[in-house]
C-alpha cells in the first residue's frame, strides 16, 4: 500500500506515462482494495449480511470492481471477458434504491471463496490488457486507455464507499488486516477538553472558474467534471475548521434529531424513521449513555476534536440548527484560491494533508501535529470530505456529455436526492484526492467519510 501514489496516471499528464507506472498503479489500487476486504472474516455471514438498509452485501462490492474492469475493457475492445460470464454480467451493476423494501428479494449471493477466485482471474486479465493497451498523450472518451484508467479510479471510489459499510459490521466479523494503517492516537478526553476554534474567517470571494471543457484530456476525468463553470462569488464567512464530534454532540443533546423542521433534505423523513439511530453511524452509544468512536475495524474512546463524519441529511440538519449553511461548490473554490492558491498549488502539496490512507482515521482539527492550515488559518483539506450545499448537477448548461463507456455514472443521480462533495478524506486515493477537480457525489442517506464546513454571509 503506497498511500497517495504520487505518480498515479490520473494525476499526471499522460504523455509521461509508462507501461510500468500503469501496471504499478493498477496493482497498488487493486491490492489496497483487497487488503481492506481481507479485514472481513471469511464467512458467508460476514460477506452476505446487509449492514446498511440501502446497500447490498459486501460480497457484491468485492466482486463488483473486478466485474467493472472486465465490462469496460470489453466495451473498449481490449478484452473478450474473464471466462466467467455469469460473474462479469451479474456483478457489474448494483442497486441503489430509495426504499429499503426494494432490496428484500435479493438474497442469493456467491460464496466469498468464489468471488476471491474470480478476482484472481480478473487480475490476470487486466495485467494482460496493460501489456497491450495503446498508450497516448490524451484519452478519447471511448479509448481503451481511458477504460483502463476508469477501472482503477472506479475501484478507488469503491474503496472509499466500502469503508463506511465495513465500519457497520459487528466487531466479531472483522479485524484490522495486516498492513492496514492504524487509527491516529491523539484523542481528547472529554467534549470541550481542548475546545476547537469557534471563529468564522472572512473569505473575500471573487471570480472562480473550474471544470475541463476538453473532450480529449491529458488526464483522466469523470463525465461530471467535463464542462466549465464560472461564477463571481460574493464575500462570505467560513468556520475555521469542519464541525467536530464535540460540536455535533451539542446538536444531539439539544434534540436535533427530534426537531423535524431542521431536516429539509429530500428523503429525510425516511432516513429518520427507518435508518437513523439518533447519532452518526461513526458513533456507538455506550451502556452508560455516552459515546465511543466506531473506527473501520476498532472502536476507541471518542475523539471529540476530530471532524464528525455524517450523511448529507445530518450535515444539512446541523447547519440549519446552527443558523448557517454548508459551503457551496463555488465558495469552496473561492476558499481554495484564497487559502492555498488554487487547485494546482494544493496538488503540489497533497502529501502534506491527511489523505491517501497515510493514517487509518481523521486527525485533530487545527493545532494538531498534522494540521495544514491555509493562509488565514482555515483547516479544510484532508481528514474528511465536505458535504456541499449543492444538489448534484452538471457543471454547466449544455456542457455535459454522457460518458460513452459509463452512461449511468452521473446523469441518473442529478437532482435533489444526491449531494455533492468536495475536498478529500483520509482515505481518498488516486483521482479521489484530486482536490478541486474530483466532483464526488452520494445519496443523501449515505454516511460517508464526509463532514460539515459552515458558512455565513459576510458582515
Amino acid at each position: 500500500m503506497q498511500g497517495y501514489a504520487a505518480d498515479r496516471p490520473g494525476g499526471k499528464q499522460l504523455r509521461d506515462l509508462t507501461r510500468e507506472q500503469l501496471a504499478r498503479y493498477f496493482a497498488d489500487t487493486w491490492e489496497t482494495y483487497e487488503t481492506l476486504f481481507r479485514g472481513v472474516r471469511d464467512s458467508t455471514e460476514s460477506y452476505c449480511v446487509r449492514v446498511h438498509p440501502l446497500r447490498l452485501p459486501l460480497v457484491f462490492y468485492l466482486a463488483h470492481t473486478a466485474s467493472f474492469y472486465v465490462q469496460k475493457l470489453k466495451l473498449a475492445g481490449l478484452v473478450g471477458g474473464s471466462g466467467e460470464a455469469e460473474f462479469d454480467e451479474r456483478m457489474e451493476r448494483g442497486v441503489s434504491p430509495e426504499d429499503p423494501d426494494e432490496l428484500a428479494g435479493l438474497t442469493e449471493w456467491p460464496t466469498p471463496e468464489k468471488v476471491w477466485a474470480y478476482r484472481k482471474r480478473v487480475r490476470d486479465v487486466v495485467l494482460k490488457a496493460i501489456e497491450e493497451v495503446p498508450l497516448s498523450a490524451t484519452v478519447a472518451p471511448r479509448s481503451p486507455l481511458r477504460a483502463l484508467l476508469m477501472g482503477i479510479e472506479h475501484e478507488n471510489i469503491h474503496l472509499h464507499t466500502s469503508l463506511p459499510l465495513i465500519r457497520l459490521l459487528p466487531p466479531r466479523l472483522k479485524q484490522a488486516p495486516e498492513g492496514w494503517p492504524a487509527i491516529v492516537d491523539e484523542r481528547a478526553g472529554a467534549p470541550g477538553a481542548e475546545a476547537p476554534d469557534e471563529r468564522f474567517v472572512q473569505c473575500r470571494g471573487g471570480p472562480v472558474r473550474f471544470g475541463d471543457e476538453r473532450r480529449e484530456a491529458d488526464r483522466f476525468r469523470w463525465d461530471n467534471e467535463c464542462g466549465r463553470r464560472e461564477a463571481e462569488v460574493a464575500p462570505f464567512r467560513v468556520r475555521s475548521h469542519p464541525v467536530t464530534n464535540g460540536q455535533f454532540l451539542e446538536f444531539i443533546e439539544d434534540g436535533g434529531y427530534e426537531e423535524s423542521r431542521l431536516w429539509t433534505t429530500h428523503g429525510a423523513r425516511l432516513f429518520l424513521d427507518r435508518m437513523s439511530k439518533g447519532h452518526p453511524n461513526a458513533w456507538l452509544r455506550t451502556h452508560s449513555g455516552g459515546y465511543r468512536y466506531r473506527g473501520i475495524f476498532d472502536d476507541i474512546d471518542m475523539p471529540w476534536d476530530w471532524p464528525v463524519e455524517v450523511s448529507r441529511h445530518e450535515a444539512v440538519a446541523y447547519a440549519n440548527w446552527a443558523g448557517a449553511a454548508l459551503i457551496s461548490e463555488e465558495q469552496f473554490h473561492a476558499l481554495l484560491n484564497q487559502e492555498f492558491g488554487g487547485v494546482e498549488q494544493v496538488a503540489d502539496r497533497i502529501d502534506e494533508f491527511n489523505v491517501g490512507l497515510r493514517f487509518g482515521s481523521p486527525r485533530r482539527v487545527r493545532g494538531g501535529d498534522g494540521a495544514v492550515l491555509g493562509r488565514n488559518g482555515v483547516d479544510f483539506i484532508g481528514n474528511v470530505a465536505l458535504w456541499l450545499k449543492d444538489d448534484f448537477t452538471a457543471l454547466g448548461k449544455g456542457s455535459f456529455h454522457v460518458d460513452p463507456l459509463y452512461p449511468d455514472f452521473s446523469e441518473p443521480w442529478f437532482g435533489e436526492e444526491t449531494g455533492t462533495l468536495a475536498g478529500a478524506s483520509y482515505a481518498a486515493r488516486g483521482h479521489m484526492a484530486d482536490i478541486g477537480v474530483m466532483r464526488d457525489f452520494m445519496q443523501n442517506h449515505m454516511d460517508q467519510l464526509a463532514g460539515i464546513l459552515l458558512t455565513r454571509p459576510a458582515q
